[in-house]
């Protein structure tokens, strides 16, 4: 079952992409991961920048999408070698 964020994006892009020409099969949207990621695809040319916005966040609601991953510098973990304490 979805939540209710992800049925009014999936309302919205309906809505936007029928003013478009595109018909969307929200039933099949659900249960087909490929028809999803086809249409969602298809829908990201679209001019509309709202429209665009809204298939973004369903790709990365249906994982569709993935950032890449950024290997994180830490400073933290170079400052545990140092030593800080007093001289004895």
């Amino acid at each position: 079952m979805l939540d209710n964020n992800t049925l009014m994006l999936l309302t919205r892009v309906k809505i936007l992409a029928k003013k478009t020409g595109v018909n969307i099969d929200l039933m099949q949207m659900s249960a087909d991961k490929n028809y999803a990621a086809l249409t969602l695809k298809e829908l990201s040319n679209s001019d509309d920048p709202e429209l665009v916005q809204i298939v973004i966040n369903l790709m990365n609601l249906f994982g569709l999408i993935k950032a890449p991953t950024a290997e994180i510098k830490t400073e933290a973990k170079a400052d545990q070698d140092r030593y800080t304490g007093r001289l004895r």
